[in-house]
């Protein structure tokens, strides 16, 4: 391996071929006040048409700030202390104003990390297509607009163009910002964190699709992502970055095969390993705010003692439900949630328990109904009918009513912990105001002493009071999240997709941080995620939706073993898994079966609900 200063690996059988890309020996600085800060410290490589380079590395390691240079894109205050960016021969730092314009979205395209915030809410799909088409001189008629719907896979193209972005799943709008981006067919393609947040089937689909894409019109591709899973399906190459220089530059096998830098181990070790059970990677320590890695081990060798958790019992690393006798502190039966008068139900009949000190895990994909589950358990929006009750045996509640309706007591016992901690603060008030509010309000006190307990307790420090948000990594905003929701000393915490934007070092010590916080206080969680390696260290048992409906519920264990439901055998046979180099085949998420009356017992407490076949309907 050469030095960390300019790393470019070079792939057997492309040494003639013309780079696309070249970037060389490039140095950005930020301007912080009277100083200027480096952020991204000599970086070098090249993409060849029809290649995909995956850049990885922590939040703030200056990967997305390399990224958007190929568009000649900087923010305010930004200076380029040396080197060059030169896309399809052309330095994009020395082109006008107007040849800017034309490489952005001509030669060079981008895919942002949220679809539904990059669409223009007031305008049709079909319209926001054809506004693509028209600022590049492309032909923009509704056949052309229905043939890039049908590029991206759009279903019933001709009428999925009249909908408004908020008419589709988060999967369809991503189609959509795909189409946008490929509209004047750009040699480059710049995916930055394209699937952070779509469920494992979606995320199949959607990467499949730009696979085929590249590959169809001859693009050079850079992949931004935190996912490894994703990146070693994708990239041909990968190059990870570390406080703005790439410490690692190899083919992609090569890399997950022998991993040559100390920050790349590092990286990969922190990645949980969905095959196997309870798996727990090295995690950060809480006292560092998330700074070193302190190994903890895997498997039965966390430090859970389960001792101490009445009503649970050690099996394969994890734990299993409660045994009977053992009360439920929340009960669902029959629970069905609409969000308006004539809409079908966004849960429909849904029936499940958490126990004390339990955490049950709740997976499916984007509009199952999984975060409707947690927004109704924390009492922002009402359900329809069914039961739905709280009781610990000191506190005791119906949870069908809103939040506004529910005792003080109850409100305290029952906390949500957001799952984007950026736009859940108040960027205007100090971490240490976040956290006050909630303890006034529930304890009718606050102090700084009590305030700096709190941050301490997650890991931060007193010190953290001061300061806004936009002063904190991702990772430390979302310590606070979590600290605001301890100041109500709560007993069931609702994780509603908390680590989905985090790098994996982060989110490893924000996991860590919940299991410490469960153990030590005996909270119970309901715990919302589509990374189903996640699931399977974090969980006791697992329920999986899909169409508002529970259709398997389990321990964790027998969920991950089967059998399974048709729709849990998809979402386990679609997760990536750090170093395979293979795009698992999800025929786009098409469903072949339909619910059938009443449920199958496996034992143990693992259902499964019936189901039949559909694959002859058609015929």
């Amino acid at each position: 391996m050469t030095s960390a200063s300019t790393v470019t690996a070079t792939v057997a059988g492309d040494a003639g071929a013309v780079p696309v890309v070249q970037v060389d020996d490039l140095a950005i600085s930020y301007a912080a006040g009277a100083r200027t800060v480096p952020v991204v410290r000599r970086v070098g490589f090249s993409i060849r048409a029809g290649r995909t380079l995956g850049l990885v590395g922590e939040s703030g390691s200056g990967k997305s700030t390399v990224a958007r240079t190929l568009l000649a894109h900087l923010r305010a205050g930004s200076v380029v202390e040396r080197g060059s960016v030169r896309v399809a021969g052309a330095d994009v730092f020395a082109l006008s104003a107007a040849e800017r314009r034309a490489l952005r979205g001509g030669t060079v395209a981008v895919v942002a990390q949220n679809a539904g915030q990059a669409l223009t809410p007031s305008m049709r799909i079909g319209e926001q297509i054809r506004e693509a088409l028209r600022a590049h001189g492309e032909p923009d008629g509704p056949d052309r607009v229905a043939e890039l719907a049908r590029l991206v896979r759009l279903p019933s193209p001709e009428s999925i163009v009249r909908r408004w972005p908020h008419q589709l799943s988060g999967g369809q709008q991503q189609r959509v910002a795909i189409a946008m981006a490929v509209a004047a067919r750009p040699r480059v393609l710049v995916l930055d964190e394209p699937t952070t947040a779509l469920d494992v089937v979606t995320q199949a689909a959607v990467l499949d699709l730009v696979a085929d894409l590249g590959r169809e019109l001859g693009m050079a591709v850079l992949l931004v992502s935190h996912d490894l899973g994703v990146v070693s399906a994708m990239a041909d190459e990968i190059a990870v970055m570390h406080d703005g220089s790439i410490v690692e530059h190899a083919p992609t096998a090569a890399l997950f095969a022998a991993p040559q830098h100390a920050y790349t181990r590092a990286l990969l070790a922190a990645v949980p390993d969905g095959r196997r059970p309870g798996a727990s990677p090295p995690v950060p320590d809480r006292r560092s705010g998330g700074g070193s890695a302190v190994p903890t081990g895997g498997g039965t060798d966390r430090p859970v003692d389960d001792a101490t958790v009445p009503g649970t019992v050690a099996v394969g690393g994890t734990r299993t439900g409660p045994p009977d006798g053992v009360r439920p502190i929340v009960t669902a039966d029959g629970l069905v949630i609409r969000h308006g008068r004539g809409l079908p139900a966004a849960v429909d009949g849904v029936s499940f328990t958490i126990a004390p000190r339990e955490t049950l895990a709740v997976v499916g994909e984007s509009g199952s109904g999984k975060s409707t589950l947690a927004t109704a358990l924390a009492g922002l929006v009402p359900a329809e009918s069914g039961v739905f009750s709280f009781d610990d045996g000191t506190v005791s509640g119906d949870l069908a009513s809103p939040v506004a309706e529910r005792s003080p007591e109850l409100r305290r016992a029952v906390q949500l912990v957001f799952q984007n901690a950026d736009t859940s603060l108040n960027p205007r008030r100090t971490v240490g105001a976040a956290i006050g509010r909630p303890l006034r309000l529930f304890t009718g006190a606050s102090s700084r002493e009590r305030v700096g307990e709190l941050l301490t307790l997650v890991g931060l420090g007193p010190e953290f009071a001061d300061r806004l948000p936009a002063q904190l990594s991702g990772g430390q905003r979302q310590r606070v999240g979590i600290a605001r929701a301890l100041a109500a000393e709560p007993r069931l915490v609702i994780a509603d997709e908390i680590t989905t934007a985090l790098d994996v070092q982060v989110q490893a010590g924000i996991l860590a941080l919940l299991a410490d916080l469960q153990r030590e206080r005996g909270l119970s969680c309901l715990f919302i995620s589509h990374d189903l390696a996640v699931v399977r260290g974090v969980s006791d048992r697992v329920a999986v939706m899909t169409g508002g409906r529970i259709v398997e519920v389990g321990p964790t264990e027998a969920v991950f073993r089967g059998p399974n439901h048709p729709y849990t055998a998809t979402l386990l046979a679609a997760t990536l898994e750090p170093g395979s180099t293979e795009l698992p085949d999800v025929d786009d998420g098409v469903q072949r079966w339909r619910d059938a009356d009443g449920w199958t017992d496996h034992g143990d407490g693992h259902q499964v609900r019936n189901w039949t076949s559909t694959e002859g309907d058609d015929a």
